[in-house]
């Protein structure tokens, strides 16, 4: 039997191989957030056009992306820091190491992200940080909800 993380983990990979979208179960199942990011030349690698989010029913959070599945396991499971009726706050980190790609290796850095949803108008903001370095990478989209 597939466990409820498994099965959120299995959604987020297929959304990611194929166009990944936000999907935010937002306090009942079926509501799905669509997110379009808008980002610089400069942080097209760090923060991806689009995201996925997969918020389950026991209150855990699988993030899906452009970025993530060029990591192990392709996913990453999110902390909520804030969830009231006007904003959503999650935060996740990409745990990075030896990698490889058609038969080549390569190193992945470790990435430390966060993202606020204001609910009210859709919008969303995504900042990214390498701990190994200063630098700091940011974009905001537009959500649209659809149903599932």
């Amino acid at each position: 039997m597939i466990s409820g993380l498994a099965k959120a983990v299995a959604v987020a990979m297929a959304l990611a191989t194929a166009v990944p979208t936000l999907v935010w179960a937002q306090g009942r199942a079926g509501f799905i957030y669509e997110c379009d990011m808008r980002t610089s030349k400069s942080n097209e690698f760090w923060i991806s056009s689009k995201i996925g989010i997969v918020l389950l029913k026991d209150g855990s959070v699988v993030v899906s992306d452009g970025v993530s599945i060029h990591y192990p396991g392709g996913t990453a499971k999110a902390a909520v820091r804030e969830n009231s009726d006007s904003t959503m706050r999650l935060d996740w980190r990409l745990e990075g190491g030896l990698a490889k790609s058609q038969g080549r290796e390569f190193i992945l850095l470790d990435a430390e992200y966060s993202a606020t949803l204001d609910k009210a108008s859709n919008q969303i903001r995504v900042r990214a940080r390498l701990p190994e370095y200063r630098k700091r990478f940011s974009g905001s989209g537009t959500c649209k909800i659809r149903k599932k």
